[in-house]
């Protein structure tokens, strides 16, 4: 199970750094990858074969317990770091010194640590961490990021919580060593998790309107190929969700004549979804249909350009499964007559 537990915590720390490499290091990204790799060191050494075989081959006994401790407040720091950095307060130019700051205290209390001093570590860390559960409830919301800050603060609040309790037992003459709990371990999940929460459900998100756009993409790419610039196969699922979007919005400009068809004066149904089911129609046959203005094109109030092409993707393909079969439409015609 450790090993297990390892894996997920370095793959989330491996996927920041990635972030951070293709991107501009910011302090909340740096901040978040000190952080996530300090709780896969930690969830590393709580494994008792590597923390065993670090002893066997360390000059000083006990290292991998120290080096255990030290990831715990060094977790604790970089967390609070990239908690004020959020900070609307905090002036951009002060951050950076603030962050000096914390991480120095951390590594001063580190150095109490392996003094055996564990006192200040833990006042540290509760410190810290509950700068960090403060600052995420209020960001906690019904989005992808908000999802994940609610993972990181659950973390958090874990850590927070083994640590205070680790300071009432120090205080009343108990031993406790930092990361000795299991809710670190559970802990350093939560937030690996946390963290990478908004990458892997975009990415899915991503995926999925792929799917839902593949047919209505096609049909119109192919209808108006020059809304299509380059191939995009080396582009990501997001960024390809993203250009599916805005081909489709461009082909259905077109298909309007770009505003310079005359039309007749159609008022646009209160419905969406009807609004949707009529568009339909008229992208599978524009001939047979009434001709439709840029008017009936546009996002209705309050919803994103990925949302309207979703809502007409699945009007486009419901539809197409609802429509009678060219076979079957010759036959009634046929009957008819």
């Amino acid at each position: 199970m450790g090993w297990l537990v390892a894996l997920v915590v370095w793959t989330a720390a491996g996927a920041r750094i990635g972030r951070v490499a293709a991107r501009q290091p910011t302090p909340l990204r740096v901040a978040m990858v000190v952080a996530v790799s300090s709780a896969a060191i930690a969830s590393t050494l709580a494994i008792p074969d590597v923390a065993g075989r670090l002893d066997t081959v360390a000059p000083a006994p006990g290292l991998s317990q120290i080096v255990l401790e030290l990831a715990w407040t060094l977790f604790a720091a970089a967390s609070a770091v990239g908690a004020v950095s959020v900070w609307p307060i905090l002036p951009r130019a002060a951050l950076r010194a603030v962050a000096v700051v914390v991480y120095t205290v951390a590594v001063v209390v580190g150095i109490g640590l392996a003094g055996g001093y564990p006192v200040p570590a833990l006042v540290f860390i509760v410190i810290a961490l509950t700068a960090v559960v403060v600052t995420g409830v209020r960001h906690v919301a019904w989005t992808p990021l908000g999802r994940g800050i609610s993972l990181i603060v659950v973390g958090s609040a874990t850590v927070l919580a083994a640590a205070g309790v680790g300071l009432v037992r120090e205080v009343s003459g108990q031993t406790w060593t930092v990361g000795s709990s299991p809710a670190y371990t559970v802990a350093a999940v939560i937030v690996s998790v946390g963290t990478v929460w908004v990458l892997v459900e975009t990415w899915l998100r991503a995926r999925q309107d792929l799917r839902r756009m593949d047919t209505l993409h096609s049909v119109l790419v192919t209808r108006f190929p020059e809304v299509v610039e380059g191939d995009g196969k080396g582009s990501t699922a997001v960024l390809r969700a993203s250009d599916a979007v805005a081909h489709v919005m461009d082909a259905l400009y077109l298909q309007a004549g770009a505003g310079m068809l005359d039309t007749d004066e159609q008022d646009l149904p209160e419905s969406t979804a009807e609004r949707a089911r009529i568009l339909a129609r008229w992208i599978d046959d524009p001939v047979a249909s009434d001709v439709l203005d840029t008017e009936w094109i546009a996002l209705p109030q309050g919803m994103s350009p990925r949302r309207w092409v979703l809502e007409l993707a699945d009007a486009y393909t419901e539809f197409g499964t609802s429509a009678p079969a060219p076979a079957q439409a010759d036959t009634a015609d046929s009957a008819a007559d």
